[in-house]
């Protein structure tokens, strides 16, 4: 019976992933292909370099919850809990009360982004219902320029937020899906804006494998509609036309210039701007539970992660998390993201150290967690710590209450 139940996970597993696996080969995987980049020139880029910085709205890559990404972001399969909501909606089908999540990250250059979520289940526990806001502040920052490397006197700052709603659906008692629907705006230099609407999409097969349980799972993130900026700053006023290869000016007296024009007033035309993509992603992920008692489980997950706008990266984490009591536990993890996007060399081509951490370790991570019971309501301190080679580290820190 343990052979046959096996199997059938295996057989199960290896359709949905080849299933889901398709669009990954679609998108040029074998052949590192960037899809939608051609009008990007790509003289002096380096073979298997990313395209980071021509996406729009770049902020949506900050992950969200300090499990998943103390788990070295192999988290599309695990999630369970309220962060589903920015790793795969799917997730949000194991809540079983509702939950709310406050999540700070201590980002590069100072910057930081905060994240709201909520929550609940319905129709007794076959759907759940939620919502979400991140914002991503960016402070006054100096205006340089090539002649003004030290600054020129004048500031700027900007904002981007996304706001949506999630949805998440027991299609049968193995396998949820999920969704999010969310609106995009971003905002720099003076409100010179622009918005767009993007999807968060995905799935969880759950089975067991002796006697432990095993999931299998798809998402794909920020599937939407382009960003083109606009704004008043891009206003300018073009002028009449003037006397060009014996062509008249519009300036000439009728009575001597038979050719002459009504003089004509300055027109106001706004500068056109590129039309930016936002930074989609498309995921395949595992996770098993390697040991699991009363009160302690080791958890193992793994994930590839297909970028449009760098190659391919895979994830790698684990969990160990031990129950002191009842009503307190405590968890810690450890995870690797491997990005082939960057160079390990100390020093560029022209001779010059690089600034920041040591690449080698770029994508390692950490953290733990403490989680208290209430009877029917819990509280949950997450932090997690990572490392991102060049740009130094982040430190995300995440509170959920469960009620």
């Amino acid at each position: 019976m343990l052979r046959k139940k096996a199997a059938r996970a295996l057989l199960t597993a290896g359709a949905f992933l080849a299933f889901v696996a398709l669009p990954l080969f679609a998108q040029g995987i074998e052949r590192m292909e960037y899809t939608g980049l051609d009008k990007y020139p790509t003289q002096g880029r380096e073979q298997s370099s990313s395209f980071v910085g021509v996406r729009a709205a770049e902020f949506l890559t900050i992950p969200v919850g300090a499990r998943g990404i103390g788990m070295g972001s192999a988290y599309a399969a695990v999630c369970d809990d309220i962060t589903s909501i920015w790793w795969n909606p799917a997730g949000l089908g194991f809540l079983e009360n509702r939950e709310i999540m406050a999540n700070v990250v201590d980002y590069t250059m100072d910057l930081v982004y905060n994240y709201f979520a909520g929550a609940t289940p319905i129709a007794d526990g076959r759907a759940t219902v939620g919502g979400f806001f991140g914002y991503l502040d960016i402070p006054d920052e100096e205006v340089t320029s090539i002649t003004s490397p030290n600054g020129t006197g004048s500031f700027y700052n900007a904002y981007d937020f996304q706001m949506g709603g999630s949805f998440a659906y027991h299609l049968s008692d193995r396998f949820i899906a999920g969704i999010s629907v969310k609106f995009i705006h971003q905002d720099v230099l003076n409100n010179i804006s622009g918005s767009a609407f993007g999807i968060d999409a995905g799935g969880i097969y759950h089975s067991e494998f002796m006697d432990r349980e095993i999931r299998f799972a798809f998402a794909i993130q920020n599937l939407g509609t382009n960003i083109t900026m606009r704004g008043d700053n891009l206003r300018t006023g073009v002028g009449p036309e003037t006397m060009t290869g014996g062509v008249p000016d519009g300036y000439g007296d009728y009575t001597t210039d038979p050719y002459a024009m009504t003089k004509r007033s300055n027109r106001e035309v706004y500068r056109l701007t590129h039309t930016y993509r936002l930074p989609t992603s498309v995921k395949i992920a595992v996770a098993y539970n390697l040991y699991t008692t009363d009160k302690l489980n080791w958890l193992s997950s793994g994930e590839i992660w297909r970028n449009s706008s760098i190659p391919i990266s895979y994830s790698t984490g684990t969990e160990v998390t031990y129950s002191f009591t009842p009503y307190i536990s405590a968890a810690l993890r450890m995870g690797w993201k491997i990005q082939t996007d960057e160079y390990n060399e100390d020093v560029d081509m022209m001779g010059y150290q690089y600034w920041g951490d040591d690449p080698v370790l770029r994508g390692l991570s950490l953290g733990g967690g403490v989680k208290r019971v209430f009877g029917s309501r819990f509280l949950e301190f997450n932090y997690a710590y990572r490392n991102k080679g060049r740009l130094s580290a982040d430190n995300f820190f995440t509170f959920k209450f469960g009620f």
